[in-house]
């Protein structure tokens, strides 16, 4: 009933601004989000399925959209409109790394020297219930010049929920980055069914669920699907209850599956009967997001919540035909191989924070079938970042100057291997530590950023992928420097 009022509530507020509500706003928008999810409102909504719909952003904004409105201009009015160009944004990174890439930016893989993208994004808008959006993409680096249709969709909404066709990132989960899928590997193409609108009984329920397809040469195996559901339940204001299940399947030389044998995908009651038709690389995980109300008692506290999310690669579970009679309290199910998240987010005024910690295990988005890429898209890892055998922790903090201009820093340090301890195995792991700078400026209807980044390692991972580990016992330093414009029209 609240989202159905928000219309007349925006016209109001922001005059014709406001038409198709459709319209996803990029994950790589990281201010948006980070905005967005650390608002007085956030515990409204859910907020751990991303993207997110125009007008479920703004409301969670609230007065923060001052602070963003540049990347918002979106909407427009009359509801029917063709908009060929909507921003043009030029992004230039310069690293002397043979191989590396920015966590969570769907894609953004930078080789040695000097980097350039140019992003043009556009729109279709086809009345309150059907958008069409396309962004385009251009590289240049030492080794390729790309020219791509790099995100495009076509979204209808029915009812409470939507269905998009095309190419899009989706993130799931509390965490900085999402665990079992993120937007760390480039925009994919896919079908997708989402809540638009909560359900409700007995709280509140969102879901996802998306049928994707990576097409691309591989050394296990060419051209893998994957399927991903989330499902989220607020029961109250003060806490929200997620669980997410992701399989990768398919692929050049592997089975095809019809619509009714789905079912078996999405439980994984065969995945582990080895030589069977399921014997596919599945993973899940339950989380849980904790509101507190630390604004009681610390004046200027906005919002302060933790979160914690436990999963595997492989479960006990009593459905499943090898553990039939098998039931594990509290939900029936144990996981093996395990993966952890764990984090704090806090907002003030002007401040932002965020701290978390991250672990996977050795054969997490690992498989025998899946054995060399595995859960990756063009060399990224479609879930957390550093991929398999990982232990990560980070602070991130972001500090408003100002409406308009911003400075944010973040610290970490992840290792790998890190959490198997067979030396025999892995007699050299890594250590890297990293320190990064980000300042933001908006002047009129431009966005300005310079970014700067340093990396200190011990013992260095040549492989550039997630998953293969290809350690030598040389300490390295490297360094990213990058420079931002986008002009919103």
């Amino acid at each position: 009933m609240m989202l159905r009022r928000l219309p007349f509530l925006f016209l109001l507020i922001y005059g014709f601004s406001m038409a198709n509500p459709l319209v996803n706003q990029n994950i790589e928008d990281t201010e948006v989000y980070d905005n967005a999810i650390t608002t007085e409102r956030s515990g409204k909504l859910s907020v751990t399925i991303k993207p997110f719909s125009g007008y479920k952003t703004l409301f969670l904004l609230g007065e923060r959209e001052r602070r963003v409105k540049q990347y918002l201009n979106t909407f427009e009015y009359p509801v029917r409109y063709i908009k060929p160009i909507n921003s043009v944004t030029t992004k230039v990174y310069i690293t002397n790394e043979e191989y590396s890439f920015i966590e969570g930016q769907g894609g953004l893989g930078l080789r040695k020297g000097v980097n350039v993208f140019l992003f043009e994004d556009g729109l279709i808008s086809l009345g309150e219930r059907a958008v069409v959006y396309y962004q385009l993409r251009q590289n240049w680096n030492k080794e390729k010049k790309v020219n791509e249709f790099y995100r495009w969709y076509l979204k209808f909404r029915f009812y409470k929920f939507s269905l998009e066709l095309g190419r899009d990132s989706v993130s799931l989960g509390p965490g900085e980055y999402g665990m079992l899928l993120s937007n760390n590997a480039p925009p994919f193409p896919m079908v997708k069914l989402q809540t638009e609108e909560s359900l409700e009984f007995i709280g509140k329920w969102d879901l996802v669920f998306l049928r994707g397809w990576l097409p691309e040469d591989r050394r296990d195996v060419d051209s893998p699907n994957v399927l991903a559901l989330r499902v989220v339940w607020k029961p109250a204001e003060w806490i929200e209850i997620g669980g997410t299940k992701t399989t990768l399947y398919g692929g050049e030389g592997r089975p095809g599956y019809s619509l009714l044998e789905y079912w078996e995908l999405i439980t994984s009651s065969k995945d582990n009967i080895v030589g069977s038709k399921y014997d596919n690389d599945s993973f899940a995980q339950w989380d849980i997001s904790v509101y507190l109300p630390l604004h009681r008692w610390f004046k200027g506290i906005k919002l302060s919540k933790f979160y914690w999310l436990e999963g595997g690669s492989d479960a006990t579970a009593f459905w499943q035909e090898e553990d039939r009679k098998d039931f594990r309290l509290p939900f029936g199910i144990k996981f093996h191989y395990w993966c952890y998240q764990i984090g704090l987010l806090l907002s003030t005024d002007r401040s932002i924070f965020r701290v978390e910690y991250a672990s996977t295990a050795d054969r997490f988005f690992k498989h025998h079938t899946y054995n060399y890429e595995n859960f990756t898209f063009k060399g990224l890892s479609l879930g957390y970042p550093y991929g398999r055998n990982v232990q990560s922790i980070f602070f991130k903090h972001r500090y408003y100057i100002d409406e308009s201009l911003s400075v944010e820093y973040k610290i970490g340090v992840y290792k790998q291997p890190g959490r198997d301890r067979d030396a025999v195995k892995y007699p050299i792991k890594m250590t890297r530590y990293y320190a990064q700078l980000l300042v933001n400026k908006k002047i009129n209807r431009y966005i300005i950023e310079g970014f700067l980044r340093f990396d200190k390692t011990n013992n260095y991972n040549k492989s550039p992928l997630p998953t293969v580990f290809n350690m030598v016992r040389e300490d390295k330093n490297f360094y990213i420097l990058g420079f931002s414009v986008s002009y919103r029209l």
